[in-house]
């Protein structure tokens, strides 16, 4: 075999080898780019995944946040509407033909002795007159009209030295303000809830 044959064998024969070896290469280069792809599509979901329930966990939690919110304001709404109602049902007993009927009820209900003030509201100087004091008067207690008015839309306070009897309409709608709201509430139209 001469020089240039074996020259020719080795060039053919590291040729081939280079060939296989780029082949080799290229196998393992493009086993490693389908690794690393599967790997950034296996991050990519999983990150997609944990990204999508903290979306629906902060929707979720916003959802419950604006329903709680919406649930005051329907409250106090509410409450105002009750409140509302509470106050315009003070002014139209003040303001009823039987009003002197439930201040005689008061008056017979007082149990203070002796000489017993009674503090009426401006708007009543008519009506709860020194006269119909003294007719609802009896002989342990004596009722005299009070110097001083209260500000409140009707009933009266009754004074007996330091013991002192808040009747005004206000006091008593307040004393059974947690029934009346209930009551009132009732009439009030439910609305739905969303499960």
């Amino acid at each position: 075999m001469s020089l240039q044959a074996i020259l020719a064998k080795i060039d053919a024969d590291s040729k081939a080898q280079a060939a296989e070896i780029i082949q080799s290469a290229n196998r393992e280069c493009n086993d490693a780019l389908h690794l690393v792809n599967s790997r950034i599509k296996e991050k990519h979901h999983r990150d997609t995944d944990r990204i999508k329930k903290k979306i629906e966990a902060a929707s979720k939690q916003m959802e419950n946040h604006a329903r709680r919110e919406m649930e005051k304001a329907l409250l106090s709404h509410r409450r105002k509407i009750v409140d509302k109602t509470i106050e315009e049902a003070v002014m139209k007993i003040a303001s009823a033909p039987d009003y002197l009927t439930l201040i005689e009820c008061l008056l017979n209900n007082c149990d203070l002795q002796g000489n017993v003030e009674v503090v009426i509201c401006a708007n009543d100087r008519e009506r709860i007159t020194p006269d119909f004091l003294k007719r609802m008067s009896t002989d342990s207690s004596h009722f005299v009209r009070a110097g001083e008015y209260h500000d409140d839309h009707g009933g009266i306070v009754m004074r007996s030295g330091d013991i002192s009897l808040n009747a005004t309409l206000s006091m008593i709608a307040e004393l059974n303000h947690d029934s009346m709201v209930m009551e009132l509430s009732r009439l009030l139209p439910v609305e739905e809830r969303a499960e």
